[in-house]
């Protein structure tokens, strides 16, 4: 529908999408990707809740998609969460939704738990990074700080495996073929956000926003055990569903329909 930009505070340029101009919508949701991709893969998502009365919002992270800044590099988690505050700013505040998805989860959490943003309605975790399905050596951590100190914007290969994506195998085929998709991490979003997403799960209390946690069963990319543990330590304010047949992208995957519904009927009745 209509596409801007926010600048953030180091004078990058990020690129917001609007995706649809509903009348009297039920409220407003911003989806925040994860790591490598960008917002256009989340097209049938923002159909889905457009179609269902919302309206829907999302922007490439720094580093990601049309967006400025090195491919996979961040600045540090505190521009990331600065951003999000940005583009917040420009949307409508009326029953408002945040959703973020594996690094768009570990901004999200960090967002929600540091900033408490009591004027959300609500926010969606989708298989939220804050525990990795294979955890790093600790040569592997050594050298990250290391190289923190020395070349923090050094970036290498994220390692994904796309096959780990989607159970549906065009996924996959997909990702690979997105010229707007990339492989990179940098030493800086590495070595802040690993740490900042084992500080969610340990300050899991202090979230005040009421939250739904979505996660596959067989993500081998994020660990399940980490939406599981997170929505446990604060079970007043956060519901989950691990759901079966399913790997790293909920909203890409065999089981997408039933991960819609689960999510639109909270949504719907959070706005009761």
């Amino acid at each position: 529908m209509h596409s801007y930009k926010v600048q953030t505070k180091d004078q990058l340029f990020l690129h917001v999408h609007q995706w649809n101009d509903t009348k009297k919508p039920k409220g407003t949701i911003c989806i925040v990707h994860g790591l490598g991709e960008h917002q256009g893969r989340y097209a049938h998502v923002a159909k889905f809740y457009s179609d269902n009365g919302f309206q829907v919002y999302s922007y490439d992270q720094r580093g990601h998609g049309k967006s400025e800044g090195k491919r996979g590099h961040t600045a540090g988690i505190e521009y990331n969460l600065d951003d999000l505050e940005r583009v917040i700013k420009t949307l409508p505040q009326h029953h408002l939704f945040l959703y973020g998805h594996s690094f768009g989860g570990n901004v999200l959490v960090n967002f929600l738990i540091k900033k408490q943003p009591n004027y959300l309605k609500g926010a969606i975790l989708s298989a939220a990074w804050m525990q990795l399905a294979k955890e790093p050596s600790m040569v592997d951590l050594s050298l990250a700080k290391l190289m923190n100190n020395i070349y923090p914007s050094f970036t290498q290969n994220n390692k994904l495996d796309e096959n780990d994506l989607s159970v549906d195998e065009q996924v996959c085929i997909d990702y690979t073929e997105d010229p707007l998709n990339h492989d990179q991490i940098s030493v800086r979003l590495f070595s802040d956000f690993y740490p900042a997403g084992k500080w969610a799960l340990d300050n899991a209390d202090k979230l005040t926003v009421n939250t739904l946690m979505i996660h596959g069963e067989d993500d081998q990319i994020i660990c399940k055990t980490g939406t599981e543990k997170f929505a446990l330590s604060n079970s007043e304010r956060v519901s989950y569903k691990i759901f079966k047949n399913t790997k790293h992208e909920p909203h890409n995957d065999l089981t997408k329909d039933d991960v819609f519904e689960f999510t639109l009927n909270w949504l719907e009745e959070t706005l009761k």
